[in-house]
């Protein structure tokens, strides 16, 4: 025991140190960890891993002791391409320009502690959403550099009732950073233009997820899990000519799914998650208070998006372990806010992963995974953003590596 909480301590410190480190360009990763991700990020219908203690803290009822502690290599590919109703707007009008944001690591670690035999306490540790762009001079003849990034720390309990019906509960503890930096260049009379770059600010937030695990059957598990809306408080950026802050919450969403195991050997999983983006990035949101004299206000007008996602797993024999999956979310971008949209480009929608376990022992597994998400495309127009047209493409794949440890 006390061995476990000294490793849980060095990780955590060495996870809040990497919570600076990583932006990702969907907001919300599809799954935690190598296992949930090569399954489509399946985490709620069925218990694989320590992750579940983010997704389904219900679900570690089911587990032993454990401590999953992995990586994701994250690479996205962003670009865009812009015109403007005036001559000059766009320094290279109508020309492509690709993002330098470049690659990202995003941690997990997950630690579960039996207490007794119905009740366990698990912590987890996940980079768990993020966005940005890095453009060279374009956007209003100026640099458009966005970046945010989200570290949860989840503390929480599970109780098996009996052997249908196992509760949970975490308290999610969030630590984000976000900069922003478009239109500085104060030479365009009447544009949008002489913004000063807001840098290098962070937020803490609060929330919680609860989560209910029902087995009728020995093949048959029913999860639900609602995670609230993630509170944070307000970024705030020193300017010039005083502060400014942005509300910049998350949103609350609901998971339901089942898995089945037709076969000894063979699990498969389905789940819906319903998100209100709506609460935190819809009209005229996320709330914006400026002193700077040229700061614009946000809009990026979200909807409320459902995700489906399908998984499967099958053990070869003792020793290998192949997964499969596939994700689907329809984009809540509105296309007609077009510099939101290059901005924060969260287009994804189609993701396919597929991964594999290797167990030297019944004790040590090295999980290996890998996403692939082809190239997603939205375009629109907003003449009031000087954007006579645009377009933004991305695509983007991952590759996750852990290793698991039960004690």
């Amino acid at each position: 025991m006390k061995t476990s909480f000294k490793v849980l301590s060095i990780a955590a410190m060495v996870l809040f140190v990497a919570a600076n480190a990583f932006a990702t360009n969907g907001m919300r990763m599809i799954g935690f960890g190598p296992v949930q991700r090569s399954m489509g990020g399946i985490g709620v219908a069925t218990t694989l891993d320590a992750a579940s203690i983010i997704t389904n803290p219900a679900g570690i009822a089911d587990l032993k002791g454990r401590i999953d502690f992995g990586a994701s290599y994250f690479s996205p590919t962003v670009k865009h391409k812009a015109s403007g109703p005036m001559p000059g707007i766009m320094a290279k009008d109508g020309e492509t320009v690709e993002s330098d944001a470049g690659a990202s690591p995003v941690p997990a670690f997950g630690l579960v502690i039996p207490l007794t035999e119905k009740l366990h306490f698990g912590i987890g540790a996940y980079g768990v959403s993020g966005m940005g762009v890095d453009y060279e001079k374009n956007v209003y003849q100026s640099i458009l550099k966005t970046m945010y990034s989200q570290m949860r720390f989840a503390p929480g309990l599970s109780y098996k009732i009996n052997d249908m019906i196992s509760v949970g509960a975490v308290a999610n503890v969030m630590y984000a950073t976000m900069e922003f930096s478009a239109a500085t260049n104060g030479t365009l009379i009447g544009m949008p233009a002489n913004q000063e770059e807001h840098m290098n600010s962070a937020a803490f937030g609060y929330g919680a997820t609860i989560a209910v695990n029902i087995k009728p059957v020995d093949m048959l598990t029913i999860g639900v899990a609602y995670e609230t809306k993630s509170n944070f408080k307000d970024f705030e950026f020193n300017t010039d000519q005083g502060k400014d802050k942005l509300e910049f919450d998350q949103p609350q969403s609901v998971t339901a799914g089942f898995s089945v195991t037709p076969l000894k050997d063979l699990t498969v999983a389905f789940e819906v998650q319903w998100i209100e983006w709506s609460e935190t990035n819809g009209k005229n949101k996320p709330e914006f208070s400026k002193n700077s004299s040229n700061a614009t206000a946000w809009n990026m007008n979200w909807d409320n998006q459902m995700v489906y996602k399908i998984g499967a797993q099958y053990v070869i024999n003792p020793m290998f372990t192949v997964r499969a999956g596939f994700n689907y979310g329809k984009m809540p971008l509105d296309e007609d806010r077009a510099f939101e949209n290059v901005a924060f480009p969260a287009i994804a929608e189609y993701h396919y992963t597929a991964g594999i376990g290797i167990s030297f022992d019944n004790n040590l597994t090295l999980n290996l995974g890998g996403m692939y998400s082809p190239e997603a495309k939205i375009d629109g127009a907003n003449m009031s953003q000087y954007f006579a047209h645009y377009e933004t493409k991305m695509s983007q794949y991952s590759l996750d590596m852990g290793i698991a440890y039960v004690f």
